[in-house]
């Protein structure tokens, strides 16, 4: 089972109604904005997100998956960052929607770290436009060897414009030093 339908299945089992892509845009999206070691912060934006109190073996499955994004943006993680998705065999209209939900919760987790976002900035301004346009996708997608390299090469862009958007933070800290 992977790591998608485990995160799926124990916000099902917790009565969470939270798709885990978009939980994990949400994580993504904080992580690429916020400051370190805001722990407390993210336990509150942990229980605005789910709803309520967040049981003790589910937060920490929250810090860890948000402690290993920190890990794997990471400039020297060799580009190990990936979206938490459904797996291929999923049908194509599921996957398309967990991309958009996935783009959604990373920009709005994004709005919740608190980082200014400067916009004059082309690359990211350009990048954080196009994930709002993939965010905004909802046409019913027909299976087919087309539509799935389309995917895939989104999802690809949607990944590396991600880097990009974090290793921005690292260089307007530095830039406001």
């Amino acid at each position: 089972m992977s790591t998608y339908s485990n995160f799926q299945n124990e916000l099902n089992a917790h009565g969470i109604d939270l798709h885990a892509s978009e939980l994990h845009g949400l994580l993504v999206g904080y992580a690429c904005g916020a400051k370190e070691g805001q722990r407390v912060q993210r336990e509150a934006l942990y229980s605005d997100w789910l709803g309520g109190d967040v049981p003790a073996e589910l937060f920490k499955r929250l810090e860890s998956a948000y402690t290993g994004t920190l890990e794997s943006l990471d400039e020297y993680a060799d580009f190990g960052f990936r979206l938490m998705m459904p797996e291929d065999s999923q049908p194509i209209h599921e996957r398309v929607k967990s991309l958009a939900l996935w783009c959604s919760g990373f920009l709005s987790g994004l709005g919740e770290s608190g980082r200014r976002i400067d916009l004059a900035g082309e690359d990211v301004g350009e990048i954080l436009g196009d994930l709002g346009r993939v965010a905004a996708m909802t046409d019913h997608i027909s299976e087919g060897e087309e539509n799935e390299e389309d995917l895939a090469e989104i999802e690809e862009f949607v990944r590396v414009g991600v880097l990009l958007v974090f290793s921005e933070k690292d260089s307007a800290s530095g830039r406001n030093r």
